[in-house]
């Protein structure tokens, strides 16, 4: 399932900054960046990218956010606004994931399976994915630092606070700019007409690394 284009793609997921793009052609034609949160800067960011593109908001044929695991609130908001705009002229709403888009731009990348994504959560956890062997992504799931340090599996992240509490992890950069590719695969999108966000404490389980244990 591929967007119609343009579609104006959302996302509100960091914990510091909003990212907005105009994809068409299979390349971002406008961008908009801030490192305000989503209340302040979402809008500026979505008027910058629709400037850039020359196109206006009524040009837009379909919408794809970001629905975390990340800021619930920053979430929320890019949600509501697409809702919003979606509810004033239909238009589809497409959803994609933060860690399936850091596993698969990863995976973009020449890394091969298994391994861990991890970006950070709240109160000191992180929200983390397993890739298998054969690329396949598992479930989200929420972990203590010292759990993924154990794991047994190369951990990729990105992000500054990763050093200090991963150090065994591999940096990697932010998936946006690899977006325009990954947008394009089969079953990245799912259709969602009332998008929320993902990663409400209670969608995931608490992980265990012992399972996941190279010597297990």
């Amino acid at each position: 399932m591929s967007a119609p284009e343009p579609c104006l793609v959302l996302d509100g997921s960091a914990r510091a900054g909003v990212r907005v793009g105009v994809l068409s052609g299979g390349r971002w034609t406008g961008q908009g960046v801030s490192a305000d949160g989503a209340l302040e800067g979402l809008f500026g960011c979505v008027e910058s990218a629709l400037a850039e593109a020359e196109l206006s908001l009524g040009d837009i044929r379909s919408f794809a956010l970001c629905v975390g695991p990340g800021s619930v609130l920053g979430i929320r908001i890019a949600a509501l606004a697409v809702r919003s705009w979606s509810a004033l002229e239909p238009r589809p709403i497409f959803v994609w994931e933060s860690l399936a888009a850091l596993a698969c731009s990863t995976l973009v990348a020449g890394e091969k399976g298994p391994f861990l994504v991890a970006v950070e959560s709240r109160l000191k956890r992180w929200h983390a994915l397993e890739v298998a062997a054969d690329g396949s992504l598992g479930a989200p799931f929420e972990a203590e630092a010292a759990q993924l340090n154990a794991a047994g599996r190369r951990l990729f992240a990105s992000g500054e606070v990763a050093a200090a509490a991963l150090p065994a992890h591999i940096p990697v950069p932010a998936p946006w700019s690899a977006l325009p590719v990954l947008l394009g695969r089969p079953g990245f999108l799912r259709e969602e007409a009332r998008p929320d966000a993902l990663n409400v404490a209670q969608d995931f389980a608490t992980w265990s690394g012992e399972r996941h244990r190279a010597d297990a």
